[in-house]
């Protein structure tokens, strides 16, 4: 994330100071930005962290998957537990849960 924002400090600092300096130091600053995105160690770097990120997304995918099986698990037991009539405190059973009365006519 910090390096997020270093980058896009860095892209409006070039930027501000090519357009004060004109289309020349404009054209300066995207060359050498260019080379510097172009270079074999920087791209070796970029791939590396690319795949990281993939194997943490891929770790946080499957952290997601067993909390979610562990919740719906959870439900699906408190469920079944109010339709059999399992030892609640006080509960009713679903059809006498509420009663509402309509106005006569």
């Amino acid at each position: 994330m910090m390096g997020k924002v270093l980058l896009l400090a860095a892209a409006g600092a070039g930027y501000v100071l090519g357009a004060r300096a004109g289309r020349e130091r404009y054209d300066q600053i995207s060359s050498s930005v260019g080379r510097l995105w172009g270079n074999p160690k920087v791209q070796a770097t970029v791939g590396d962290l690319q795949d990281k990120a993939g194997d943490v997304a891929k770790q946080a995918g499957s952290v997601a998957q067993e909390k979610v099986g562990a919740a719906a698990g959870s439900v699906a037991g408190s469920v079944k537990d109010k339709f059999s009539g399992g030892s609640g405190s006080g509960d009713q059973p679903l059809g006498e849960q509420h009663h509402t009365r309509m106005p006569s006519d």
